[in-house]
């Protein structure tokens, strides 16, 4: 089976674009991640709002360019479903990836991070209470939390993108 006709029929080909771009979308997401802690930037309180902005521009480009590929044969719930599954090939990966780097390879990432966001409000001049307020959910953030959340908001990003994106990129008729 050629691999037209299986974008046409729904084969196994017709996966391969979404899977492809899902993987390149974790593999460079979680490579900014590791570039962010190496360089001990996640300690500055505004560069982990940059990152999430960029993982976010990433995740756009890479469902566009997906959605884009599969154009001419799929129709809008089809484009709907192609990011969905680059979604969610990417956010096992930036699951993955940032587990492995806030648990095994810098365990002190989220303590780091909660010492610089509280040292960043107190320096604000915000009252104290407002300050442990503020910090409590910092403080709470786990591996698992961390990560699950940048796996959520990537299979969110890419089905809110398809769906967008899919309206000018699918199949006529």
């Amino acid at each position: 089976m050629s691999d037209s006709s299986e974008l046409e029929t729904g084969g196994i080909g017709a996966m391969r674009v979404p899977l492809t771009y899902g993987a390149i979308l974790g593999v460079v997401v979680g490579a900014l991640g590791f570039v962010l802690a190496t360089f001990g930037l996640h300690t500055n309180v505004a560069l982990p709002l940059v990152f999430v902005g960029l993982a976010t521009i990433i995740n756009v480009v890479m469902v566009f360019l997906a959605l884009r590929e599969t154009a001419s044969t799929t129709a809008w719930a089809g484009q709907l479903l192609n990011g969905l599954v680059l979604g969610v090939v990417g956010a096992v990966i930036v699951f993955a990836s940032s587990w492995v780097m806030t648990a095994l390879v810098f365990p002190d990432y989220n303590a780091e991070f909660a010492s610089a966001s509280r040292a960043a409000l107190e320096a604000s001049g915000l009252p104290a209470e407002q300050v442990e307020a503020q910090m409590t959910p910092v403080e709470q953030a786990t591996p698992a939390s961390s990560a699950l959340s940048g796996a959520v908001g990537t299979v969110l990003t890419s089905v809110v993108a398809a769906a967008v994106i899919g309206i000018f990129k699918r199949k006529a008729g």
